[in-house]
């Protein structure tokens, strides 16, 4: 694991190497909404100019703000756990694991799980994809368009607002999106201050160009520990790792793995599928061009394989947004994907009471480390099925601005 964090930041380092930007420039036509994409989610006005302030792209952002420190006051500190900021080194490990209490639940060194959500029901495949939106986005959300897939899409803040024409296309077409921290820093190198700011910066972009607040959160790196997990409950967030890592983000110009490599991956899974005993949670990237090829090319194996959803539907979450007016499709056809009544807040995270023991390695990690129950959820290939019916009903988008 620790060695997935050195990599991976250098991959990070390389992919998002770009100035400071707050409202980017008009979109090119590939980066604009699919004419063919179904608009599912009614999203506010927007001009291309944000309304709020925002810290420099890809940096930890400043605490000393008034807005974080309203962030701050929102929370209950009395109920934050008191581990140490976990120093990391320049090429992105922690400089002294041996140092971190076994208390603090660090997945980095452990693979401790405490309230995390690691896989899915058997038979399902919970359908990931970190680091976005980037420039190379638009041919996976065009692979997801044309077999109506859905997925959750953990959202780095700075590329957010960079790209904001992209994320405004993901989240239109309904699928799950979730915070990945603004800068992309390891989250236990972090003050609570600058944890907050990242996750409360990242969220505030999602809002303004989408009209809705995530609930559903993945560290960098799956660095979390005990500290960092109770700031997320304080902001009403479940924590999602992974249990099969595809090692996309090995690939160049990141590392030295091959597409075939990639491929090997998969293949491996699809093989043991008919052994699994519980579902799956994947980690992808829509990091850059061959992460992005690596995704469309195998979608096809695994909607064969497995029913294939975002992590809120396998759990049956229908309001993985803090708007209880918008709701997302789920698993066992008890809601679809739509707006219906005028926004009110739930801060309330929707984590299965099942998962709440800490545990050592929570399941399988890399090898380096409708209206009903009769309609198939748009966006949910069930057993390789790909189709499906979608009751959108959208009533009124409120004040959902």
């Amino acid at each position: 694991m620790i060695t997935y964090l050195s990599v991976m930041a250098a991959v990070l380092a390389l992919a998002t190497a770009s100035p400071a930007v707050t409202t980017p420039s008009t979109p090119s036509p590939s980066s604009a909404p699919a004419p063919s994409t179904p608009s599912l989610i009614p999203l506010p006005p927007f001009s291309g100019t944000f309304a709020n302030v925002y810290p420099a792209q890809n940096e930890i952002p400043p605490t000393d703000t008034d807005l974080v420190k309203k962030w701050m006051s929102e929370i209950n500190t009395t109920a934050i756990e008191s581990f140490p900021v976990v120093p990391f080194t320049a090429g992105g490990d922690p400089q002294n694991p041996k140092a971190v209490p076994e208390a603090a639940c660090d997945w980095t060194i452990t693979n401790c799980i405490n309230k995390d959500l690691t896989t899915c029901p058997l038979g399902v495949w919970g359908l990931t994809y970190d680091d976005g939106p980037t420039e190379f986005s638009g041919p996976l959300y065009d692979a997801l368009d044309k077999t109506d897939q859905k997925a959750t899409l953990f959202y780095i803040g700075s590329n957010v607002v960079q790209n904001w024409q992209l994320a405004r296309r993901a989240c239109a077409a309904g699928h799950h999106i979730a915070v990945h921290t603004w800068s992309h820093h390891p989250s236990t190198s972090l003050t609570n201050e600058q944890f907050v700011a990242e996750v409360k910066y990242t969220e505030m972009a999602i809002q303004e160009l989408c009209g809705f607040t995530p609930k559903y959160f993945r560290p960098p790196y799956g660095d979390v520990d005990n500290r960092i997990r109770s700031l997320l409950w304080q902001m009403g967030y479940t924590n999602v790792i992974w249990d099969y890592d595809t090692d996309d983000w090995k690939l160049p110009p990141g590392g030295s793995m091959t597409a075939a490599g990639v491929d090997a991956e998969f293949d491996k899974w699809v093989a043991a599928a008919p052994t699994d005993t519980t579902g799956h949670i994947t980690l992808e990237h829509e990091l850059y061009e061959l992460t992005v090829a690596a995704a469309v090319r195998n979608l096809p194996k695994i909607q064969a394989t497995w029913k294939v959803m975002p992590v809120s539907a396998c759990i049956n979450d229908a309001h993985p947004y803090k708007e209880t007016n918008i709701t997302l499709a789920t698993m066992d056809g008890s809601a679809t994907t739509g707006v219906t009544t005028t926004p009110k807040l739930n801060t309330t995270s929707s984590l299965p009471s099942s998962s709440a023991s800490p545990t050592n390695g929570g399941g399988k990690q890399s090898e380096t480390k409708g209206s009903g129950a009769s309609a198939l959820m748009k966006g949910m290939n069930v057993l390789g099925g790909g189709g499906g019916v979608v009751a959108v009903v959208v009533a009124a988008f409120g004040a959902m601005v």
